[in-house]
């Protein structure tokens, strides 16, 4: 079947001499007149990693306005994970800038006088996960754009693991700044499903997201893409989680996820402007068939649910289910069958920023609908669930265009 079937380790430092893997106490960040993590960890930004600082959804910042913002370190070697955030005037960095505000459980909050830090948590090391790791909090910026420039200041440990501060523990360090003005808001949008790579039974798969700019403006658009499990993803030829595609006026962009290294699942997600439209195409080539293809629209990344009309006459019917939000939800799935009756239901818990894909019909809840054509009602009481169907019919295979609420 396609894809849909188929730190202990050291963290940043609470001190000179030893390492706490439940948040770096203050003075850490890197900010001018603050150590950082390489205080017990090696010399900063010598690894093959990095550290990024961004928003979510804007470019400026507006008088007390709250936006996310991001902390993101990457390193290929690492299992385990840690940082320490501030926000400080561009004119003065021993002045605090804002506030911030913690909006889950990877983040806590640090202070002294009147200034802040932000540093994970026990479960913000994300142990044992490889690759990258993200964290996010609320931000929100001063109360008069006359404040001027803000500078986030970050310092980030990609740890090993071992328990110990030895030399596969590496540092990392980066500045974010930030003007106010008018905010450049944009949509965020997501791709449930993301295949990329080779199986000598399902063949080679390739991902690549088609932009288009519509308006007479240059424009900015971030590719985002992440495991099944909410982690950045590195994607070959990128070589990064992460791609930003500048566009011109009326011009188009596109960002592919290549048949490279063995089959890979998760999701992506879309940041851009107003005005910028585009899709997503799933490539399959099997040895002595044609490829062929698949085009997938975006789903919305805030709806309560979604409806997909599914025909198990002659198919088979496979859903990708995302939760693209920060917080645990649990997703209700009910089957109809065409006269409206009730043939199965289920629950589905998931994990902020969690993907899972399933043959709908291998449920033990749902063996009813096989032979019959009807709908999969996905739903929500709080946050948000994204859904993408795909049904196949032997080789062949197609998308199933969600009805979004």
């Amino acid at each position: 079947m396609r894809p849909f079937a188929a730190m202990a380790g050291a963290v940043l430092l609470a001190g000179v001499a030893w390492a706490n893997s439940n948040g770096a106490q203050i003075l850490f960040s890197g900010a001018p007149g603050e150590a950082n993590c390489s205080a017990c960890h090696g010399q900063a930004n010598a690894g093959p990693g990095s550290l990024q600082i961004r928003f979510d959804g804007v470019v400026n910042w507006a008088p007390g306005q709250p936006v996310r913002v991001r902390v993101t370190v990457s390193d290929p070697n690492a299992t385990r994970w840690g940082f320490q955030l501030t926000a400080r005037a561009a004119s003065n960095p021993d002045q605090m800038a804002g506030s911030f505000r913690i909006i889950d459980n990877t983040n806590q909050l640090r202070t002294s006088g009147d200034k802040q830090w932000v540093t994970h948590t026990l479960t913000g090391t994300r142990a044992g996960t490889t690759g990258s790791a993200s964290w996010e909090v609320e931000w929100t910026p001063p109360a008069s754009a006359g404040f001027g420039d803000v500078i986030f200041y970050a310092s980030g440990l990609a740890a090993n693991g071992n328990g110990q501060n030895d030399l596969g523990d590496r540092t990392y360090t980066a500045t974010f700044t930030a003007s106010s003005g008018t905010p450049v808001t944009g949509t965020t949008r997501v791709l449930p499903q993301l295949a990329f790579g080779s199986s000598s039974d399902l063949g080679n798969w390739a991902t690549a997201v088609y932009l288009h700019n519509t308006t007479s403006a240059p424009v900015q658009a971030t590719v985002r893409f992440f495991g099944v499990d909410g982690a950045p993803l590195t994607v070959p030829g990128l070589n990064a989680s992460s791609a930003t595609v500048n566009l011109g006026p009326r011009s188009t962009g596109v960002v592919e996820a290549p048949n490279a290294g063995p089959l890979t699942q998760g999701w992506v997600q879309v940041e851009s402007p107003d005005g910028v439209i585009g899709y997503a195409i799933f490539r399959q080539a099997l040895q002595g068939v044609n490829p062929q293809e698949g085009v997938v629209p975006f789903s919305s990344s805030s709806s309560s649910g979604a409806t997909i009309v599914f025909d198990e006459t002659d198919y088979v019917t496979a859903v990708a289910v995302l939760n693209p939000g920060s917080s645990a939800v649990t997703a209700t799935v009910v089957g109809r069958d065409a006269a409206g009756a009730e043939i199965g239901r289920f629950t589905l818990p998931l994990n902020p920023r969690q993907r899972t894909a399933f043959v709908v019909r291998d449920r033990p809840e749902m063996t009813n609908m096989r032979g019959k054509r009807g709908v999969l009602e996905f739903s929500v009481p709080s946050g948000a669930v994204s859904v993408l169907g795909l049904r196949f019919n032997g080789l062949a295979f197609t998308s199933i265009l969600p009805a979004e609420r």
